[in-house]
């Protein structure tokens, strides 16, 4: 991506994942990236489209990020769903700080009635996730718990609706602590799903994540 349309593009991540796309101006981008609204529309014809190429650059850089995640060595599938979480509770930090929150779910709070191109990009995105998470659920159920009445697809959906509402709860606190607070709680579902304690797994080591949170 040349270097002016990519200044325009982390300008928009930052100040949409801030404050929506609605309060955010080209003028304001434009400010933030430090060149002229000449070259904002050398690239983009509306600030729809930038919204559409910012969304999509978050977007691939959260998929780079788990994709490149030390849980995807592990071999075993229940391994690597507590893998992923650890990875998601060190990308928020301690509860003590505060998310920057997900340009995803900002979008799709503020725009789900009236833009519905950036509404179907969200759901996708938030499906692609869900996708994600059950491959190894419906792996680890197959491995270690074949007989378990759960269907794979609606955890992975509850996962990602459980990490959304902590996001916004977590903006809404100024705190980290709720959204750390479920993703553990999560961990204890997934526990119970699969009868964790009975098999005397080990714990998995916490991981590094290379984004903020």
């Amino acid at each position: 991506m040349p270097e002016t349309k990519r200044k325009l593009v982390d300008a928009g991540v930052a100040l949409m994942r801030k404050q929506g796309f609605n309060a955010t101006t080209v003028d304001d981008i434009c400010s933030a990236a430090g060149v002229t609204k000449g070259s904002f529309f050398h690239y983009f014809k509306t600030k729809q489209e930038v919204a559409e190429a910012v969304l999509t650059s978050f977007r691939e850089g959260k998929i780079r990020d788990y994709a490149n995640a030390p849980f995807r060595k592990l071999t075993d599938p229940l391994d690597r769903i507590f893998g992923r979480l650890d990875f998601a509770i060190a990308s928020v930090g301690d509860g003590t700080g505060l998310t920057k929150g997900c340009l995803i779910g900002v979008f799709a709070q503020e725009l789900s009635f009236t833009n519905p191109e950036l509404r179907g990009a969200c759901q996708a995105a938030f499906l692609s996730t869900a996708g994600d998470l059950e491959k190894d659920l419906t792996e680890a159920k197959s491995l270690h718990a074949p007989k378990a009445d759960f269907d794979p697809k609606k955890v992975s959906l509850f996962y990602v609706s459980m990490i959304q509402g902590g996001l916004l709860m977590a903006k809404a606190g100024e705190n980290n602590a709720v959204l750390l607070d479920n993703i553990e709680q999560f961990r204890g579902y997934v526990k119970g799903l699969f009868d964790v304690a009975s098999q005397q797994r080990p714990a998995t080591t916490a991981w590094t994540s290379t984004s903020n949170s």
